[in-house]
C-alpha cells in the first residue's frame, strides 16, 4: 500500500529504505522480482537503502556500498562481488575468505610458508603485510592438471549442508593454523566422496585472488 501511495503521483524519483526487511523469505523473493519489474515498467529511477547483500546485487543495476557513511565502491552487481575496491566490499558482499600474509614479490605472497602466485599488484611494495582473499567457490577441487598454480592439500575438518551444496572448512595441511571455506556442490561431494577427515588437493585460482593491504 506504501508503494502504491508513493507511485500515485508519478513521482521522477522513488526512494526505499528497506522496503523488504520485515518480510519472510519467501514473500521477500517473491517481492523483489515484483519490484524490479514494476520499476522497469514505469521508468523511475529508484534508490533503494538495504543491509541484505542478495537483495542488493539481484535488484540492483548499480550498488554504492558505505562504510562509516563513506563510500567505497560504485559499480554494477558484477563489479561488486567479482572486483571488490577494498577489504570492507569483498568481506560485506557475499562471502570471503582471507589469508594474511606478505607481499614477497609483486606477483606473489606467502602465507604461512606457503607461496601463492597472485596477479601483479601495483601501489603495494614487496615486503607489505597483505590479505590475499578468495570467494568458496573459487576454491576449484576438480580435475586439477599436474602444473596447475597454487595448489594446495587440505583436510576437510567440517562439512555443512546448505541445500544445493555444502560449505568445507579446509585446513592446509603444510600449515594446520590457516583455513579455507569451500562450497563444493552435492555431486562433486558424492562423485569425490569428500566427507570430514577427507585429504584432498585444491587449487586458488590466480585470476580470482584479490589482494588488500593489511
Amino acid at each position: 500500500m506504501a508503494l502504491a501511495r508513493a507511485l500515485a503521483t508519478s513521482p521522477g524519483l522513488l526512494l526505499l529504505d528497506e522496503p523488504l526487511s520485515a518480510l519472510d523469505a519467501r514473500v521477500r523473493l517473491r517481492l523483489r522480482h515484483e519490484i524490479k519489474a514494476l520499476q522497469r515498467r514505469l521508468g523511475v529511477t529508484t534508490i533503494m537503502v538495504t543491509h541484505d547483500q542478495e537483495e542488493a546485487l539481484t535488484m540492483a543495476d548499480r550498488i554504492v556500498v558505505m562504510n562509516h557513511g563513506a563510500i567505497d565502491q560504485v559499480g554494477t552487481p558484477q563489479e561488486i562481488y567479482r572486483q571488490p575496491a577494498t577489504a570492507f566490499v569483498a568481506d560485506f558482499v557475499g562471502s570471503m575468505n582471507f589469508l594474511t600474509g606478505t607481499l614477497e614479490a609483486p606477483d606473489r605472497v606467502k602465507v604461512d610458508g606457503l607461496v601463492v602466485s597472485c596477479p601483479p599488484q601495483e601501489g603495494l611494495a614487496v615486503g607489505t603485510a597483505v590479505r590475499l582473499s578468495i570467494r568458496p567457490e573459487d576454491v576449484r577441487v576438480r580435475d586439477l592438471p599436474a602444473d596447475v598454480a597454487n595448489r594446495v592439500a587440505v583436510e576437510v575438518t567440517e562439512l555443512d549442508f546448505v541445500g544445493a551444496f555444502c560449505r568445507a572448512t579446509l585446513a592446509m595441511r603444510a600449515a594446520a593454523t590457516v583455513t579455507l571455506t569451500a562450497d563444493f556442490s552435492s555431486n562433486l561431494i558424492r562423485d569425490l566422496g569428500v566427507a570430514v577427515g577427507s585429504r584432498l588437493d585444491v587449487a586458488l585460482p590466480p585470476d580470482r585472488l584479490r589482494v588488500f593491504a593489511a
